[in-house]
């Protein structure tokens, strides 16, 4: 998932292994697809121009919008994710030929893209990177990136900044309004509370508000509580520093500058610079 993937939400490692809770998330309608990739487009394109090649290895691909948009501009694209019903989603993208959708683990990438020629460039974007909780996780998924990235290889992280969220306290993200085709609209609400050391709680809400209704103007569609990691730069550079990379901080998707006082993402750009 976004904002940051404006939405911020991820798919964690093990969710295949589970009832896939993202079979009654309406992801795509969710968010404002268009004006994203647009916004996005400059930043992505200027890291593909800095790639070895022109392929794009989607983790944590969602329901495949950023793939789509790499196969569109001629990438071979494709998209990794652990939800059944995003992949079922994605796949609307491929019957058009706009890239090739896998699911699976994103700790098992290496085994599940066996097939696949090392990539130039790998985006894992939106808050999916703090669903692993141990250090030991994320070094698997970094050692997996880089395995499947050519020398020279491009990988772009995407998460919320969590320097304000532990240090403020921050309990929601913005609302996000979506409109539907009867009238009314669908509320994101984000919820958030500190838990113990470096872990945040997490209550991803999806609502249809209908206002001019008067018994029931609001309903519940779907909520969660996830466990985060509410990992930081100081956390995340050094290991993607052991895993082979050469890695810059930004602090938005634009490329911005890093702060980790204001900026709402840390985004890494991570080169690959072992043989």
């Amino acid at each position: 998932m976004t904002e940051s993937r404006d939405e911020r939400e991820g798919r964690p490692a093990d969710e295949a292994k589970r009832p896939d809770a993202w079979a009654r998330v309406e992801y795509r309608r969710l968010i404002a697809w268009g004006p994203r990739i647009e916004r996005e487009a400059p930043f992505l394109l200027r890291m593909l121009d800095q790639a070895p090649e022109r392929s794009v290895l989607d983790v944590g691909c969602g329901t495949g919008e950023h793939t789509a948009f790499f196969a569109e501009k001629g990438c071979r694209a494709v998209g990794l994710d652990a939800s059944a019903a995003m992949i079922e989603k994605a796949r609307e993208h491929e019957t058009r030929g706009h890239g090739r959708f896998v699911e699976g683990d994103v700790l098992e990438a290496r085994r599940v893209l066996s097939d696949e020629e090392p990539f130039g460039m790998a985006i894992c974007l939106g808050n999916m990177l703090p669903h692993l909780l141990e250090d030991d996780a994320v070094r698997v998924f970094a050692r997996n990136l880089s395995d499947l990235l050519l020398p020279g290889g491009i990988l772009v992280v995407q998460l919320l900044n969590y320097h304000p969220v532990l240090a403020e306290d921050v309990r929601h993200l913005p609302l996000n309004f979506r409109p539907r085709e009867d009238g009314g609209e669908l509320v994101f609400l984000r919820l958030m509370k500190r838990g113990r050391g470096r872990r945040v709680l997490f209550f991803p809400t999806t609502l249809e508000w209908h206002p001019e209704e008067e018994e029931t103007p609001v309903t519940l569609v779907s909520t969660r509580r996830v466990e985060l990691a509410a990992w930081t730069d100081r956390d995340l550079v050094p290991i993607f520093r052991e895993a082979g990379f050469a890695v810059e901080t930004k602090g938005d998707m634009q490329g911005g500058p890093f702060d980790p006082r204001a900026s709402k993402d840390l985004v890494l750009i991570a080169r690959r610079t072992s043989s």
